[in-house]
């Protein structure tokens, strides 16, 4: 199973990091990994970096993609996929700061319906990978 955290990136810093995105999520990385005594650094970087996302728009858009799929179903700002002739089973949590995928999938079908989102920022802390999802996916 994989985790992805799914971050709107600042327009200034998706600019900068576009074409070497490691520093973006070395920079993340160290907000996760954080101790609780830099709560408060951690904090005002992630802020500087990071967008908070629009919450309702992001779970309509995807209800309204997703609503006439067998494999779909909806609860609050929870999203899950249970394909089990593709073995995919992904789970969307929209917060208002990131999103939260858990998937069984590399390349889960969520991550198709959130490409039209500008300046996505993908990371997996587990596997150290990252990506921006409109470069990968088009």
């Amino acid at each position: 199973m994989r985790t992805f955290y799914i971050f709107k990136i600042n327009k200034e810093f998706a600019i900068l990091t576009k074409n070497c995105p490691y520093n973006l999520f070395k920079s993340i990385e160290q907000i996760y990994y954080s101790d609780k005594n830099d709560l408060s650094l951690a904090y005002n970087i992630y802020e500087q970096i990071i967008l908070p996302l629009d919450k309702v728009k992001i779970n309509l858009n995807i209800f309204e993609k997703c609503k006439e799929s067998d494999y779909y179903t909806k609860f609050n700002n929870i999203h899950m996929i249970n394909n089990f002739y593709s073995d995919e089973q992904s789970k969307l949590i929209v917060n208002r700061s990131y999103m939260l995928l858990r998937s069984t999938k590399g390349s889960p079908s969520f991550l198709k319906l959130l490409q039209e989102i500008e300046n996505i920022f993908v990371c997996d802390f587990e596997n150290k990978d990252y990506f921006w999802l409109e470069s990968v996916l088009i």
